[in-house]
């Protein structure tokens, strides 16, 4: 499995690992003859499910994204045009909740693969705002399309650092998380996947490293101790489609993504596989709430096995969160742009233990948007 800005690199030999992609015959089951929608399917995450999911035989599978060039090109890799006519491509903002809620009720989509997201730690740290309009609100929104539309399973893309947040990306998604384990039902399948940083993803590290190696740049790490979790964009995508198969009742997935690699020598081995000189390393120093580690876990959460040992499960154990008025307020200061009053509830709201319950049905009342 080549990478995809040093094609000569095989991505195992950057992972220290072989990447495991496999389906069982319960993820065919699950998507064949279903019509299957992908928010978020022209990014890194979203346009490879959208690749996994053509192989399974879904009846239908539709491709909703708000950005034109990248529909653009997973369309024409998909249905060899790039004319965006095709009824099964939709450019659509997760943010409109009127439309997305119409589109869903015209496509009637059985499973939905949520990808769409903001997920720069640095930028959103300055723009808490458009973190909560798109990873709260957006998912709010997907989550009340699903539930008008009769969709079976939802299935949430989030990332490690919705695991003991501490920066707006990570709080954010935590938010999200617990909305989509509140909507929960006979009806509506629920669940969160939860994985750390993918190989070749736009914006990635290894995408700002080529970046830097390629126009003779000093190579910028945070923390010589810095590690992360790492997985390839394909073995990630494959991983969340067999998670959406034990799905039930809003529980958090975490995947096996091997051991953690320190930033440093993930620089190292990358500069000698792709034959690069050696680059002169700066050092820049944590970012505000950036973690020198991440986990997939936590503190408050008990993780389990699955049937599949690369996937583990932490059950939906019925966790409150704030109130509808709560909820609504920070709606309210993200639309109108006052960062340190969103940046402020949100934290107020993932601190609190004395929270109420039944929040996804009552929002509405609160806040129409």
């Amino acid at each position: 499995m080549r990478n995809q800005f040093c094609p000569s690199i095989d991505d195992a030999l950057l992972l220290g690992r072989e990447p495991r992609i496999a389906y069982g015959v319960e993820a065919r089951n699950m998507v064949a003859g279903r019509r299957v929608l992908v928010t978020g399917a022209g990014g890194s995450i979203g346009s490879e499910l959208v690749r996994q999911l053509q192989t399974l035989e879904p009846a239908e599978i539709y491709l909703l994204d708000h950005d034109e060039s990248l529909m653009h090109a997973i369309q024409l890799e998909i249905y060899g045009d790039g004319q965006l006519v095709h009824e099964r491509t939709i450019l659509a903002d997760i943010r409109d909740r009127q439309r997305l809620g119409r589109l869903f009720c015209d496509v009637r989509p059985d499973i939905v693969f949520h990808a769409a997201a903001h997920k720069h730690v640095s930028i959103l740290e300055r723009y808490p705002s458009e973190a909560i309009r798109t990873n709260v609100l957006g998912t709010d929104n997907v989550i009340r399309a699903c539930q008008i539309s009769g969709v079976e399973r939802l299935t949430f893309v989030s990332t490690d650092k919705a695991a003991n947040p501490t920066t707006v990306l990570g709080g954010s998604k935590r938010l999200a998380e617990i909305l989509v384990q509140s909507s929960a039902t006979d009806r509506l399948k629920t669940a969160t996947v939860r994985f750390g940083n993918v190989l070749g993803s736009r914006g990635s590290f290894l995408h700002t490293l080529e970046h830097q190696l390629s126009n003779d740049l000093p190579v910028t790490i945070t923390d010589a101790n810095a590690q992360r979790y790492f997985m390839s964009i394909p073995e990630a995508a494959a991983l969340v489609i067999e998670a959406t198969v034990e799905a039930s009742q809003g529980e958090t997935y975490l995947l096996d993504m091997g051991e953690p690699v320190r930033i440093l020598e993930l620089v190292r081995r990358y500069v000698e596989l792709s034959g690069h000189l050696e680059p002169e390393i700066v050092f820049t120093g944590m970012s505000p709430g950036e973690k020198l580690s991440e986990t997939l876990v936590d503190n408050s959460e008990i993780c389990l096995s699955t049937r599949n040992p690369r996937i583990s499960q932490v059950p939906n154990v019925g966790e409150k969160t704030a109130s509808p008025h709560q909820i609504a307020q920070i709606y309210v200061d993200a639309i109108s742009g006052d960062e340190e009053a969103v940046r402020r509830v949100m934290w107020n709201l993932l601190q609190r233990d004395d929270v109420d319950d039944g929040l996804h049905e009552r929002v509405g009342a609160e806040l129409s948007v």
